[in-house]
């Protein structure tokens, strides 16, 4: 395995798009080593949530996304799975009829199954889950701070990891987050603001989350300019979705790698830095053994 390999620290994937086995594949054979591969809205995977049955279809969700991690295991490259309620979700299920109650009862549900899979080692943690960052209804940014409460709750329980998905405002945005996993008591080292601006991950790692920052070219360019201080707490994510209708969107885990080398190629960074985002950091926060 090469001196420098690369971690993709949140991404998705989806057997009608390239599916985890290929990805898993392509993305070693670029020097890759660790993914942390997190479930997507049922809609992603060709299932349908109705109002009978709406369980059901999450159970089978949750069933499809299991098989991709394993999937992506068989490579050899290291994976950790998380599985959440995406704060899309609530929109969805409301914009087809499901009342706010009905909808806060189905994410709390979920999010149980989803902590006694972690507490039975099948997953690594929940996520995403967090706040809508578009514009949304105040009953509906209401079910989505309840819901992250509820997955703070099961993170100190049951020794889950959370993925966040937030708006980026800041400091304001780590103020918020940080007051409610204070009230509950989660650790902070056990939360990742996932893609995350510069702003939210400088004050969200200064005060000892974690955080994961796209890897496009001219955001890792600022990053390594601007030199972030705790850089121990940070870590690069492709944010890929695996949609073939979207390809490469936020980005392909292998073009965060590209983007990587090139910047060291034109001396933005260097080797020791790159290291400590893709190794390191990453081996502290998922508990894996690093290459």
């Amino acid at each position: 395995m090469p001196s420098l390999v690369f971690a993709d620290a949140h991404l998705h994937s989806s057997p009608k798009g390239l599916g985890a086995l290929r990805i898993a594949r392509k993305f070693m054979e670029r020097g890759g080593w660790f993914l942390a591969l997190v479930m997507l809205p049922p809609w992603h995977y060709g299932v349908s949530i109705s109002r009978k049955d709406a369980m059901e279809g999450y159970r089978r969700a949750i069933e499809i996304f299991l098989n991709e991690c394993k999937a992506a295991k068989s490579t050899g490259v290291k994976v950790a799975c998380l599985a959440g309620f995406h704060p899309a979700e609530i929109d969805k299920l409301i914009g087809i009829g499901f009342s706010p109650e009905e909808v806060l009862a189905i994410g709390e549900k979920i999010l149980e199954i989803e902590a006694g899979l972690c507490k039975e080692g099948v997953l690594d943690g929940i996520g995403e889950v967090g706040r809508q960052h578009y514009k949304s209804m105040p009953e509906r940014f209401a079910i989505s701070t309840s819901l992250m409460i509820r997955a703070f709750e099961y993170a100190r329980d049951n020794d889950c990891l959370v993925h966040l998905h937030l708006e980026n405002a800041g400091s304001v945005t780590v103020n918020t987050v940080d007051n409610l996993a204070a009230l509950v008591k989660t650790p902070r080292r056990r939360v990742v603001f996932h893609h995350a601006s510069i702003r939210v991950a400088r004050a969200s790692t200064s005060i000892g989350y974690y955080a994961t920052v796209p890897g496009k070219k001219e955001l890792l360019r600022r990053l390594f300019t601007e030199n972030i201080s705790s850089l121990q707490r940070l870590m690069i994510e492709s944010d890929y979705i695996d949609d073939p209708k979207r390809p490469c969107v936020s980005s392909c885990p292998w073009e965060i790698i590209e983007n990587q080398l090139s910047l060291l190629n034109e001396g933005i960074v260097d080797e020791d830095v790159l290291a400590r985002l893709n190794i390191d950091n990453v081996s502290k926060y998922y508990g894996v053994e690093p290459p």
